[in-house]
């Protein structure tokens, strides 16, 4: 079914809405297209490409909102629909009034992002570079024993959306996404390492920058050891700090503190950072592969400092919790809930060396596990597993293992002392999340016993 097809659906269900006693109603369509390849031993061993679209149908009545999708898109879809989400509203008991929204001044919105690039991604091509790679990681080093896993996507679709208000909007996106992953020997030693890159077009994938970093992620394991306990100024790499913050993101969420489940609640305007913290959600930010132009509420995106320069700005918001606080959504409802989309940590002046030279002697932070069982997200404390290398004279130092970094959130964002320059982009929900690597100040370290 073409997309003038899918507009004739969207509005008939538009219009026969209030036959059915729904007081506003919006709908909603996606198309997903997607090739996936995965390569193990030297072969492809896993090649998918599927396209799946669906139409969801929000109607208001009585105060309820009654939701029905599906993705089988026939002469019955309509009626389907439309009596499924009447059906859902009669069961329905959700004391806080949900809205339809329409900017009146901004009814008809479009945005395409979706590249040329993307007829690029054949499997032949997805397969000769996917072998390619698993090549040059095995060459890497003689330990380096096996790709574990290998996998190359990409995806695209248009999405769109119309409301009883008059809102007609369309957006599209399209990406790459490259993970591999391997396993290295020696002396009966095992270590494990990769790396990922995400991009819209194939050829800016640059296989030496790649694999140079599966090689410093994996080889510099060999001779780990822990460290005493004690108190350690850290370097968190970037993708390690990311790790750790977005565990906790939720505590932004309005709707988190409205249930009283962040201590963040009543906190705007007051200092919750350090003043070298400033975190902002940039939806158009140039550098993201993916621009956020509006919510899924129809709602317009824009730029929002969360943090500045310590100070906790403000929650994020959509059309509901900003009614109970009768304020404005900050464009932040994406599915029915609250979500983000490009964030950015403003960073520093120093690259990673001039980090590890501002510190002097301390510990670098790599990886981070144990985040579902070590994190308390309302109370702000983890206890986390953690690896990465011992800061000895300004430089990095040998690996360490068996150690457990733990602490406070909110201390934690107290103790930053500095951000470098080495920025990095870690794919998200819908967006990025664009980060430097940062020193935090006296962080508990367990270790050996001293």
């Amino acid at each position: 079914m073409n997309i003038d097809e899918v507009r004739i659906i969207l509005k008939e269900l538009i219009d026969r809405a209030r036959d059915y006693g729904f007081e506003d109603a919006c709908v909603s369509y996606a198309d997903h297209e997607s090739v996936s390849i995965d390569i193990l031993n030297g072969e492809v061993s896993s090649y998918e490409n599927c396209r799946d679209s669906g139409i969801t149908f929000r109607g208001l009545k009585n105060g309820q909102m009654g939701t029905c999708s599906t993705n089988i898109l026939d002469d019955n879809t309509v009626e389907y629909l439309l009596s499924g989400a009447m059906e859902n509203c009669d069961v329905l008991d959700d004391e806080d009034p949900d809205f339809i929204y329409c900017d009146p001044d901004h009814k008809d919105l479009y945005y395409s992002q979706m590249s040329e690039a993307y007829e690029k991604n054949t499997y032949d091509r997805f397969k000769a570079l996917g072998l390619q790679i698993e090549r040059a990681i095995l060459d890497i080093d003689p330990s380096v024993k096996q790709v574990d896993y290998l996998t190359i996507a990409c995806e695209r679709g248009p999405a769109m959306m119309m409301n009883t208000k008059g809102l007609n909007a369309y957006t599209d996106e399209d990406g790459i996404s490259l993970f591999a992953g391997a396993r290295a020997e020696r002396d009966g030693e095992v270590k494990s390492g990769g790396h990922y890159w995400i991009g819209k077009d194939i050829d800016d994938f640059v296989l030496e920058d790649f694999v140079s970093e599966v090689k410093d992620n994996l080889i510099t394991k060999f001779g780990a050891s822990s460290v005493k306990s004690g108190s350690y100024d850290c370097v968190f790499k970037n993708e390690a700090f990311v790790s750790l913050f977005k565990a906790f993101f939720s505590n932004f969420s309005s709707y988190t503190m409205q249930k009283g489940l962040s201590l963040l609640a009543g906190k705007t305007g007051t200092r919750i950072a350090s003043d070298v913290f400033t975190l902002e959600e940039i939806p158009m930010y140039e550098k993201a592969l993916t621009k956020i132009p509006f919510d899924t509420e129809g709602v317009l995106t824009y730029d929002k400092a969360i943090i500045d320069k310590g100070v906790f700005k403000t929650a994020l918001y959509n059309l509901k919790t900003a009614n109970k606080e009768n304020i404005k959504s900050t464009g932040n409802g994406f599915r029915g809930g609250i979500g983000v989309s490009n964030i950015v940590v403003t960073p520093g002046n120093k690259s990673f060396a001039g980090l590890l030279g501002e510190v002097g002697e301390g510990l670098i932070i790599t990886e981070v596990s144990g985040l579902h069982a070590g994190v308390n997200a309302i109370s702000g404390d983890f206890s986390l597993l953690c690896e990465g290398f011992v800061i000895t004279g300004g430089k990095r130092g040998r690996p360490v293992e068996q150690i457990t970094i733990s602490g406070n959130f909110y201390d934690l964002m107290l103790k930053i002392r500095e951000f470098g320059n080495d920025v990095v982009n870690v794919p998200g929900t819908r967006g990025e999340f664009f980060c430097p690597s940062v020193i935090i100040s006296d962080m508990s370290i367990a270790g050996e016993e001293k």
